[in-house]
């Protein structure tokens, strides 16, 4: 430089006031090394590449749409002798602003380099990146990152002030620019949420924290208001918004002055974290809402808007003052498009979080995620614009501690269609939470979601209740490991390979309580049911490892294991497809294996279904001296004795029974309901024929628990004292005798005697082979 130059430059200090300039200027040098590392690479690097020249036919300079045309271009800040150390309020107080400076602004949080841009008179001060002065000159930031930091533009972070206005002002700031990041680094930022005051995102302008350590907090007493983020203008989608790796505490403890009250008709005490009713491309990743007290954290609304993702996020519900028992989401989503994954959400049970995840519209995707303490883990439900694709997976979820697993089910009259569940590990509480219905996965809705449901896969899912022999008020028959049990038709269904355990009424069910709907083409497959129905509800004809009810047109229960592995049977029914719960046609029951530990269940199938139950039989015996005998049935002998002309080859079952001999075994029981109890249970096992000698009572056995029998029918006799137990003797009819008869002599000149003898004979020989009587 030389002397005139410096001299020159010295002259124009004098002129914006020397005392001020002097004690605030600093060399080339140092302006280089109050950038740090990253802003000084940024110059470099610009200046090398030429990138702060480049040319863009429609916007000039990148310089210029950033900060308008007029700005100097980065590399001329090589060129320059001084940099101005300032503050923010000594800047703004400057009367006399100069082009050939730099200041840096030292406000803690709010550091950075300004340069003046005389060609701007129009712009406001937004603290972040435009500072006016008091001579009216603006001094825009030299960006040295994509970010937009919310300290600079007035937040403190410090866990008291209240930062929501300059949180929407960065917000705005990046919006005016055509977007960008907003960065919240580390510290507790205060916002204070009222009524329908919020925040309100941008397009395009995304929200990123430095991970929990960066909290967005209600403050104390903020008092009831509809949610913390949302958008100014519901008419038109908010686009393409991401929050990411931030935490937001919505501070339930500390704001005693809210009341959501479910009876309240407004909208204004529904503390939504993030409420959007049109949307296009919203993205929510590893956010911890932690915790949070809301009607919803998420809510995206809209059946016509679309693309949500959440990922990576975890809630922990505490509920906030209020009624204490208001109807709650931790996400809500309604829309075209939406996936949620690998989120965590945990409440204590006493909390009376509701639902972890309920979805809308489809197509959707829910996997990965962990729910811990919920009522309900994952509802889904059609709406008025899924047409003939819901789409739907619930796929790999993990729900613990819950009431009930997943819920789906139609909208109004918009049916939903193509469902698969699968790999899902559910645990249910239910002698915790103590509701009126507990379910693994179940159908869903209010009497008026009535439509169909089609095309639904349930598959290679884990359910598992707690233990429940002792009957509560609060629940009747409603406990299901997989329930179809809506007023709705159900096709194309297949539930294949899911572990349900302890399920207390009925481990999988078809068909409603009022036989309404119908079913068709249904397969119950490979699955296995352990210990269902174990619970005494108040009716027996739901208390079943697979139960059929309503129309059913079309059905295949197959390769399924059963069992009940009590010391003593407290299931019920192993199969239910009884004609009393409905109309059965088409349907196949074959191949299944069921056990009990002691006694056994009860397998009841209608007449006009297919069963693998043998109608060919065999005996070692002629008659056979054991075994449980049915009308029609076909016995066939496959003893070695042999009478020739006598010995039958088979007998055909004339009259149902159980053959053989009861020793000591005796009952008691009152009249008029279908138990007795026996002395010795071992002699015993399900679907024989016994006679009870007090009133001379034929029943089926149909169940053994311990030394109690269940029987197919009530008594009519009362039996107060021990009475012999028979079994009640089969009928049979012999036919095709083995052997051959002996030659019959030749009559010639035989007396009469004779010949009448050999007529004897000849019937005797008839009525051996069932000829004659």
């Amino acid at each position: 430089m030389t002397r005139h130059e410096q001299v020159d430059g010295m002259e124009r200090l004098e002129a914006i006031g020397t005392e001020w300039v002097e004690s605030k200027m600093i060399s080339r040098r140092k302006l280089i090394a109050s950038a740090g590392m990253a802003g000084a690479a940024a110059l470099l690097f610009n200046t090398m590449m030429g990138s702060a020249n480049a040319k863009d036919k429609a916007h000039g300079t990148v310089n210029g749409q950033v900060y308008g045309e007029g700005v100097p271009e980065l590399e001329s800040l090589l060129e320059l002798d001084f940099v101005i150390a300032t503050t923010i309020a000594e800047l703004r107080a400057n009367t006399a602003p100069e082009l050939d400076y730099v200041c840096l602004i030292t406000d803690k949080g709010q550091e950075g380099h300004y340069l003046y841009d005389a060609a701007d008179t129009t712009s406001a001060d937004n603290t972040g990146t435009v500072l006016v002065t008091a001579s009216g000159a603006r001094y825009k930031r030299l960006l040295e990152s994509p970010y937009l930091n919310v300290k600079w533009f007035g937040a403190k972070g410090d866990g008291a002030s209240d930062d929501m206005a300059f949180i929407q002002k960065a917000l705005d700031t990046a919006n005016a620019r055509g977007g960008g990041t907003v960065f919240f680094p580390k510290g507790t930022y205060i916002v204070s949420p009222s009524g329908s005051t919020r925040i309100n995102l941008r397009n395009d302008v995304h929200l990123l924290g430095e991970g929990t350590s960066a909290v967005i907090k209600v403050k104390d007493n903020a008092g009831d208001y509809g949610m913390i983020f949302g958008s100014n203008n519901s008419g038109v989608p908010l686009k393409n918004v991401r929050i990411s790796n931030l935490r937001v505490d919505q501070n339930p403890q500390g704001n005693q002055t809210c009341n959501i009250d479910s009876s309240r008709t407004d909208s204004y005490y529904w503390q939504f974290v993030v409420g959007l009713y049109n949307y296009e491309s919203i993205v929510i990743d590893n956010v911890t809402f932690d915790p949070t007290c809301g009607i919803n954290t998420i809510t995206l609304n809209n059946i016509n808007a679309k693309n949500a993702t959440i990922t990576n996020c975890r809630f922990n519900f505490v509920m906030a003052k209020g009624d204490g028992s208001y109807d709650n989401s931790a996400i809500y989503l309604n829309g075209r498009s939406h996936t949620v994954s690998n989120c965590i959400f945990y409440a204590v049970p006493g909390q009376k979080a509701r639902g972890a995840i309920e979805t809308h519209t489809g197509t959707s995707v829910i996997s990965n995620n962990v729910s811990d303490g919920y009522y309900t883990g994952i509802n889904i439900q059609s709406s008025e614009s899924s047409g003939d694709h819901s789409d739907m997976t619930v796929t790999n979820n993990t729900i613990s501690n819950a009431n009930q697993g997943i819920q789906f089910g139609p909208r109004t009259t918009h049916p939903i269609k193509n469902v698969v569940i699968s790999n899902n590990t559910i645990h249910l509480i239910n002698t915790v939470h103590l509701r009126n219905l507990t379910t693994g996965i179940s159908t869903a809705g209010s009497s008026v979601d009535a439509a169909d449901y089609e095309n639904i896969t349930v598959t290679g899912n884990t359910i598992v209740f707690q233990e429940e022999l002792t009957r509560r008020t609060t629940l009747n028959e409603g406990a299901y490991g997989i329930g179809f049990y809506k007023e709705s038709n159900y096709t194309n269904i297949v539930v294949s390979n899911n572990v349900i355990k302890n399920a207390p009424v009925t481990g999988i069910r078809f068909g409603s309580n009022s036989k309404v709907g119908v079913s068709t083409n249904i397969q119950i497959t490979g699955n296995m049911i352990v210990n269902a129905g174990h619970y005494p509800a108040p009716s027996e004809l739901y208390r079943a490892a697979i139960l059929l009810r309503s129309t059913v047109k079309g059905a295949v229960i197959s390769g399924n294991f059963i069992s009940d592995t009590f010391d003593n049977a407290q299931g019920l029914f192993s199969i239910r497809v009884n004609d009393f719960d409905g109309t059965f046609s088409n349907v196949s029951v074959t191949n299944n294996l069921i056990t009990a530990k002691q006694g056994g269940l009860w397998f009841s199938v209608s007449p006009s279904s297919t069963t693998d139950l043998p109608l060919l039989k065999t005996s070692a015996s002629s008659p056979p001296a054991s075994g449980t005998f049915n009308q029609g049935e076909i016995v066939m002998v496959t003893g070695t004795s042999v009478t020739p002309g006598q010995s039958p080859a088979g007998y055909k079952v004339t009259g149902t029974g159980t053959a053989g001999t009861l020793t000591g075994v005796t009952a008691t029981g009152e009249i008029n309901k279908p138990y007795i109890t026996v002395n010795d249970p071992t002699q015993l096992k399900p679907e024989q024929w016994i006679r009870i000698a007090t009133g001379n009572q034929l029943r089926r056995i149909v169940r053994i628990s311990g030394n109690e029998v269940r029987l197919n029918a009530s008594l009519t006799t009362d039996v107060p004292t021990a009475s012999a137990v028979s079994f009640a003797a089969p009928s049979f009819l012999a036919f095709g005798s083995i052997g051959k008869l002996s030659a019959i002599s030749d009559t010639t000149g035989a007396t009469l005697a004779a010949l009448e003898g050999e007529v004897n004979l000849l019937k005797q020989a008839m009525r051996n082979y069932g000829v004659l009587s």
